[in-house]
């Protein structure tokens, strides 16, 4: 691995960036672990190698019994925890842990869009993407993610949904680019609270400052990144594309969508019979945001043959309607296997949901933060609502008292001519009971006539009800959110939430981008083709591999213990001839000439 390091050009930039840092601090080489360049050298590269051998942190060399980071370091014996724990803690110190974060993102975008043995052909990115050889130039489709690492603590810490264990947790974020072939771009450490499209918008803009990177110009993530507003800030520039799935809450059924033709055969079994049928449509994409339009995008639907079961539609949206449909839908669902995979079979085996570093300081709880905001804004409403609510309570009572006003006059007065025309009849000599069918029918004839007034005064008083009740109701909310708002003001001083310094961790992390390039690029020049598609856990024994150094003045050999397994031997015999053959040499400038013991186990 040491060889490896050397001819991929990642050691001249670890060492490199490391120098800067050191030579640019006021502190520089009075602190422990930096006082010389073969110092930190040595410090450097027990830190870089420590995940190979199961050593994740510092704590673990406590009950390291091996020889293998003494001899790669050439001092005999290896570090201390103490001593790796000063070094990265003095590393956070003199500032080495943002240039080294781009210097490895730098590095690595280089490492994998060069041209020659050690970068992935275009026909193989061609081919992972889903896409046929003979196309032309195709853009880089990279892949955007989160690894969330779960961080146990009695304080309060930013908190976050972990996809394995289904909990809320306090946690630290950390955000990758992937290429289309599975490796490892660029990382960066966030808060547990922060979200995916921050995190994306934030990283964007990290990675296209770099020297050596490149332009995003077509990026891929999870349906956790859905928003109208970035996506419209990605359409307006021309040369931007996405590619993302929609939620199964954004959808109802096919009818949701307008298609564009008919379901198509997409994907099939051994047996040749269709597993899955691809359809184009269009779909727009609401914008809540006031005055703002909403988004027309394209829409790949993928489902199971005649299956009117919905909830195995999935849905893939992007603005792009060039490309065709199966190559949209291969390039989303290679994410599972060129990123989700990768997180899996390298970054996890490697010490990647370890945390370095708990150091932490107070900050404001965002938590209830966003309850105090909530409750401000809704008693800022309330304070609107009441007085509008008594105003049009009040409007409301003299509309019901004018109308019941007038209803009383008018009913007064017909009566007092009912009365009149009874006298009148009464002086005339009418008979009783004509007189008191003709009251009757005037006084049936008077309420139809009072109906619509009537009605009036019922709506009025029906409406005063309502605002009444409305304005009691607004009132005690009111009461009531003063009084949670009171008490998460108490909370938020009394709980404060505690930020991590993710430095270490970031520092680590970034160590962990070099080395995993590092390996991969070692599994694709010195391996077997078979190992083409190795992971991690497949080339650790070859790594962790025991055996001796002999060093001459003129060259290093290194003797491998070998396996007792035949294929193994002949693998191991293949990557020793690989590596003899490309004269990989030491970082003093030695050759390395690697053999096998003849007996496997002796040593």
């Amino acid at each position: 691995m040491l060889s490896a390091l050397v001819e991929s050009e990642a050691w001249r930039v670890l060492t490199g960036s490391l120098e800067r840092a050191v030579e640019q601090s006021e502190e520089g080489t009075a602190l422990r672990g930096m006082s010389s360049q073969i110092t930190r050298e040595r410090h450097l590269l027990t830190l870089l190698t420590m995940p190979v051998l199961d050593l994740f942190k510092p704590y673990d060399l406590n009950t390291y019994s091996g020889t293998a980071l003494g001899l790669l370091t050439g001092r005999g014996r290896p570090y201390s925890a103490d001593e790796m724990e000063h070094f990265i803690t003095n590393g956070v110190r003199v500032g080495w842990v943002e240039p080294l974060t781009a210097n490895a993102a730098s590095w690595a975008t280089q490492l994998w869009a060069a041209d020659g043995p050690q970068a992935t052909d275009a026909t193989s990115l061609r081919s992972s993407a889903g896409l046929s050889p003979a196309e032309g130039d195709v853009p880089p489709y990279l892949y955007w993610d989160w690894h969330v690492k779960a961080v146990y603590s009695d304080y309060h810490l930013p908190r976050t949904k972990h996809g394995t264990s289904d909990r809320i947790v306090g946690a630290r974020k950390q955000l990758m680019l992937h290429d289309a072939a599975g490796h490892l771009l660029f990382m960066r450490t966030y808060r547990g609270d922060t979200h995916l499209i921050d995190g994306m918008v934030d990283g964007t803009a990290y990675y296209e400052g770099l020297a050596k990177s490149q332009r995003l110009t077509h990026q891929i993530f999870d349906r956790e990144g859905l928003s109208v507003a970035h996506f419209k800030e990605l359409i307006d520039d021309d040369e931007r594309q996405f590619t993302t799935c929609l939620r199964s809450n954004q959808y109802d059924s096919v009818d949701s969508f307008d298609l564009c033709g008919s379901f198509q055969p997409f994907r099939y079994d051994k047996h040749g019979e269709v597993v899955q049928e691809i359809a184009e449509a269009g779909y727009v994409l609401k914008d809540r945001r006031k005055g703002e339009d909403d988004l027309s995008l394209r829409a790949i639907l993928l489902r199971k043959p005649a299956d009117d079961d919905e909830a195995h539609l999935y849905v893939i949206i992007t603005p792009d309607w060039d490309t065709p449909a199966a190559d949209v839908a291969n390039r989303y669902r290679a994410r599972q296997s060129k990123q989700e995979n990768a997180i899996r079979d390298w970054w996890l085996p490697l010490g990647g949901d370890v945390n370095i570093g708990y150091d932490k300081h107070p900050v404001e709880n965002s938590e209830l933060a966003k309850q105090k905001e909530e409750l401000e804004a809704r008693l800022e409403r309330l304070e609107r609502y009441i007085p509008a609510c008594e105003d049009r309570l009040e409007r409301t009572q003299r509309q019901h008292q004018k109308h019941t006003n007038r209803y009383q006059a008018e009913w007064e007065a017909a009566q007092q001519e009912i009365q009149q025309g009874i006298q009148q009849r009464e002086a005339q000599g009418d008979a009783a009971l004509d007189i008191y069918r003709w009251a009757k029918v005037e006084e049936a004839c008077l309420e139809e006539q009072m109906e619509s007034l009537h009605t009036r005064i019922e709506a009025a008083a029906e409406k005063v009800e309502k605002e009444q009740e409305k304005r009691q109701r607004y009132r005690k909310e009111q009461q009531e959110k003063e009084q949670e708002l009171a008490k998460v003001t108490q909370t938020m001083a009394e709980h404060p939430m505690y930020e991590l310094d993710d430095r270490k961790d970031q520092l680590i992390g970034a160590l962990r981008v070099f080395l995993i390039s590092v390996l991969q690029w070692l599994r694709d020049t010195a391996f077997p083709e078979s190992y083409a598609h190795a992971t991690y856990e497949t080339l650790a024994p070859f790594l962790q591999m025991g055996g001796f150094v002999l060093e001459h003045p003129q060259y290093i050999e290194v003797r491998l213990d070998g396996f007792w397994q035949s294929a193994k031997q002949r693998d191991l015999e293949e990557v020793v001839a690989h590596c003899n053959a490309r004269q990989f040499a030491a970082p003093d400038g030695r050759p390395l000439r690697f053999s096998i013991c003849p007996a496997p186990g002796h040593i």
